[in-house]
């Protein structure tokens, strides 16, 4: 397996709200306990985007970003899901399948994104209408003079080539845009991945799954009383 790390130049917050928090609202609907928060959610309905677009102005940037971290993590299955269809479709096969995507809060700059398990499949690749030309030749080439046990290898030298990278990044780019995350990459590095890592998370899935971090809903409590004393 190969892992994919996304660095992220610029974040569109407002399309990320507009198209991942109606997903979020869905979702407080399905919970057994909802908590306050998850109450306000549910009470705001179709309200809750322009609500949310009113208090962005109210939160800093490092706030927002937390706030799109959790929401990979949060909706990790449907933006997985969303991602492998998208890179089905441009590739015409499940040459590429992505096993977990988790997003990173760097201090001082734009969260990066982590495309972790990666599988990838040396004969779909090299059949892949992506790879045509050179491209294609290169693929024949590199899994050529590679053996089965160092198949990663390959895919990760493949995939980092200057033939195949910015056509890759282009695929990354469309996809994530396709599951609601508008984000402009700048690059992405290749390397193997065991699969053993475990991914870093902002809560105890087992324990405090679905819920938003104390820390972020302290912010967007702070967010939503300076809007309210503002228009008062």
């Amino acid at each position: 397996m190969i892992r994919i790390s996304i660095n992220v130049k610029d974040i569109n917050y407002e399309k990320c709200f507009e198209t991942l928090v109606p997903q979020l609202t869905a979702d407080c609907k399905t919970k057994a306990d909802p908590e306050l928060f998850d109450k306000l959610v549910m009470k705001l309905g179709d309200d809750i985007v322009p609500v949310v677009e009113k208090l962005l102005g109210y939160l800093d940037t490092d706030t927002r970003d937390k706030i799109i971290v959790w929401l990979v993590e949060d909706q990790q299955e449907t933006i997985v899901g969303a991602l492998n269809k998208a890179l089905k479709d441009a590739l015409g096969s499940d040459a590429i399948v992505i096993g977990a995507l988790y997003a990173e809060d760097k201090p001082g700059a734009k969260i990066s994104l982590h495309a972790a398990r990666v599988k990838t499949d040396s004969t779909k690749l090299d059949e892949s209408p992506m790879l045509t030309g050179i491209g294609g030749g290169l693929a024949k080439f590199v899994f050529s003079v590679t053996d089965a046990d160092t198949i990663e290898k390959g895919a990760v030298k493949l995939l980092s080539s200057e033939y195949v990278k910015p056509k890759l990044v282009s695929m990354l780019s469309d996809s994530l845009h396709q599951a609601g995350l508008h984000l402009t990459l700048s690059d992405i590095v290749i390397e193997e991945d065991s699969g053993k890592d475990k991914i870093p998370r902002m809560m105890d899935p087992e324990k405090e799954e679905g819920r938003l971090p104390a820390e972020i809903e302290d912010k967007i409590i702070d967010a939503l009383v300076a809007w309210l004393k503002e228009t008062k």
